[in-house]
């Protein structure tokens, strides 16, 4: 089937009353084995997949019979979810580890991490084979793949225009002013997926005059008044996101124009100059509130990661699982109950839309003005013909979060799996997650191939492998200042490198082959001039490396992604993925140099506070070890039994080595605020890649 076959044939699914639900998703998953070699079109159909899952689990007429006792309606929307996002990139990865595993040709067979010809872990290989041979195979490879996922919660967003949005508007009563469809899922090895089909029916829009003070003059005029160089190169393009929230690429396009716009000579001029990225950096503050208020409403919760060792909200969750099954006789979904108890008091400001949710079977499809309890559950149909909880449920459920608030720890980190139509925007910086430890990745594939391709590399700690990377911080080779026009750049960080004793070189060009030499020899690079840096390095001498750094990239749009149609994505984060460097710090926009510059010095501070702090013994990792040893701290693979996938399991399983400590990501917070200007330029880094600790090598 083509590509332009299949937009018709989806386009033609508006008119499904004379299909059978159960007859299309045959032929869909038929569709799904046989076009694993076309990436556009298996992207397609999984998402289609995914979408159909969803609402098989909200209403009889679209429900779905199963053979299988084990998957439920979750299970598989959630699988077909993540497959439908980095497919191309799943493909790079898979051959980029397959080839380098062969050549290096290692075998471990005494730590199981090589097994089979291609010395690819087999847990790894079910996370990046995007599907069997075989349609028999599915059920069986969906379950693997459900068992092989990481300890850390993943969140993957897709955000769903054009054919989709008409198909949803023919299946559901809902009114027109719907504009697209958020999908959500939530899923680790731990607790039973969650997905959520969320209705955007808000457009994120500016008012007309948003310099209503009269001081400030609209950027795009500013550029007719003086020439502030060539217009701003949109780097996605066209997406749905730009239909549904167009403030956002105004805000970049205004970011761009003034950035680069001069002080003037003036007092004066210099406090207009000033007065537009304040002001700009309020727009960008309130998109972002918007964004989460509009779209996310009470689900905002399900971005969070999970309570780190906190024990008694286990006990509370299993007391308040057994006292709403035992006394008001209510079929509850466990992992979204967790949620629910995780978001605390905050989590009960949508609580009549919320808390019936725990019945589900971990789908749900939003309603419009979700987020508003008096339009909440419009009909029976639009509550999914659930039942609401009961006073006395309510009750409990109050409760036990009035138990837990007193307990709150601190939380694990999530990893952020973006389509392409969301990937520009700052996810990181929503009120929710601001302050939090978040990750972004491609693919659930290439959260495995990254692990994976690390532990090849990584040594044990005190004979236990970390379940992530762990790098040293002064074990850094820096590059500062090579074109050397940043002075002030370099006059701030030039000295204090020199203190800590850090190798590198600053105000000059490097050679490729010194680049490509420290980024395989060094724990940490850190890049602090013009762009990627990708004029001094190329992606075709990165992919050749067999071990890279950690990577601090803190030039213009150095995190920015380009999308070229249907094409894969191109990005300096992507290519240092591919070359193995567990986690990229890079800004999605341009940035001026100044405030990146205390954004920068925040970071490598903290990283280095955190350094001196790591214990030379550690309580905590001595007695997982010990665990280990005696056969108690395995993590709970074998424990989950591949006939039945637990709704939730001890988390504490999934922790070894100094798991406990806090990573690079969780200083990100504390060097936003660093910032004069805390969202247009304290929002641009993100950290691709996966969780990585902080350790101390004796040698340093």
């Amino acid at each position: 089937m083509s590509v332009e076959s299949y937009d018709l044939f989806l386009n033609s699914c508006c008119d499904l009353s004379h299909l059978q639900f159960q007859k299309l998703v045959s032929w869909l998953m038929l569709a799904f084995v046989l076009c694993r070699e076309a990436p556009i079109l298996f992207q397609k159909v999984s998402k289609l997949l995914a979408v159909i899952y969803v609402l098989s689990s909200t209403s009889k007429l679209f429900s779905l019979s199963s053979s299988s006792k084990v998957l439920s309606e979750s299970h598989w929307a959630s699988f077909f979810h993540q497959a439908s996002l980095g497919t191309h990139l799943n493909y790079k990865f898979l051959s980029n580890m397959s080839w380098r595993f062969k050549a290096q040709d290692i075998v471990d067979t005494e730590a199981s991490h090589v097994t089979g010809s291609s010395c690819i872990n087999t847990e790894t290989g079910k996370l990046i084979r995007i599907s069997p041979e075989s349609i028999k195979d599915l059920e069986q490879f969906v379950k693997d793949f459900l068992l092989s996922l990481p300890c850390t919660t993943v969140i993957c967003v897709t955000l769903l225009g054009g054919a989709y949005t008409s198909l949803l508007q023919e299946l559901l009563p809902l009114p027109s002013c719907v504009h697209a469809w958020m999908m959500l899922s939530r899923f680790n090895s731990i607790n039973q997926p969650i997905v959520v089909l969320l209705p955007v029916n808000a457009v994120l829009q500016e008012d007309a005059d948003y310099d209503d003070d009269g001081a400030i003059t609209s950027f795009r005029e500013l550029r007719e008044i003086k020439d502030c160089g060539k217009n701003w190169h949109c780097p996605w393009g066209s997406t749905i996101a730009d239909d549904v929230a167009p403030a956002f690429k105004l805000i970049m396009e205004d970011n761009y124009l003034s950035s680069r716009s001069s002080y003037g000579d003036s007092l004066g001029q210099r406090s207009l100059w000033w007065n537009r990225r304040t002001k700009l950096d309020q727009r960008l503050c309130e998109f972002l509130r918007k964004l989460e208020d509009s779209w996310l409403g009470p689900w905002k919760y399900m971005l969070l990661g999970e309570w780190s060792n906190c024990k008694n909200l286990d006990t509370v969750h299993k007391k308040l699982v057994r006292d709403l099954k035992c006394k008001c006789k209510a079929n509850i979904n466990e992992s979204l109950l967790r949620i629910v108890l995780g978001g605390l008091k905050g989590a009960f400001k949508g609580e009549e839309c919320i808390a019936q949710l725990c019945f589900k079977k971990g789908c749900y499809v939003g309603t419009v003005g979700y987020s508003d309890n008096s339009s909440c559950g419009t009909s029976s149909e639009a509550s999914n013909g659930v039942e609401r909880l009961s006073e006395l449920a309510l009750q409990l459920i109050h409760e036990a979060v009035d138990e837990l608030e007193e307990d709150s720890g601190h939380r694990e980190p999530t990893i952020l799996v973006l389509d392409c139509e969301v990937q520009m925007l700052p996810w990181e910086n929503t009120p929710i997650l601001r302050n939090h430890e978040v990750y972004r990745m491609p693919s659930v594939g290439s959260i495995a191939a990254t692990l994976e391709r690390i532990h090849h590399h990584e040594q044990l700690v005190k004979g236990l492998l970390a379940t992530f990377p762990l790098i040293d911080p002064l074990d850094a080779f820096y590059l500062l200042n090579p074109s050397g026009d940043l002075s002030e750049t370099q006059l701030l960080f030039e000295d204090w490198f020199r203190d800590q004793n850090l190798v590198g070189k600053a105000g000059s060009a490097p050679t490729a082959e010194e680049l490509t030499l420290a980024l395989k020899s060094h724990d940490l690079f850190i890049y602090l001039g013009h762009g990627s840096g990708s004029q001094y390095i190329s992606r075709h001498d990165l992919l050749k490396l067999e071990k890279c750094a950690a990577t601090f990239l803190m030039g213009c749009s150095s995190g920015s992604l380009s999308l070229n149609g249907c094409y894969i994505p191109q990005g300096t984060p992507l290519s240092y993925l591919l070359a193995g460097s567990p986690v990229i710090v890079a800004n999605l926009w341009d940035v001026t140099d100044k405030d990146i510059d205390r954004f920068g010095k925040t970071m490598l501070d903290a990283w280095l506070r955190e350094r001196s702090s790591v214990p030379v013994g550690c309580d905590q990792c001595s007695s997982v070890q010990d665990e280990a040893k005696n056969g108690r701290g395995k993590v709970n693979k074998k424990r989950m039994s591949r006939k039945k996938l637990p709704e939730t399991s001890d988390i504490s399983l999934c922790n070894n080595g100094c798991d406990h400590r806090p990573k690079l990501g969780s200083f990100m917070g504390q060097a936003r605020e660093a910032c004069k200007l805390p969202f247009l330029i304290g929002a641009a880094p993100v950290c691709y890649g996966v969780p990585t600790g902080i350790r101390r090598k004796p040698s340093l």
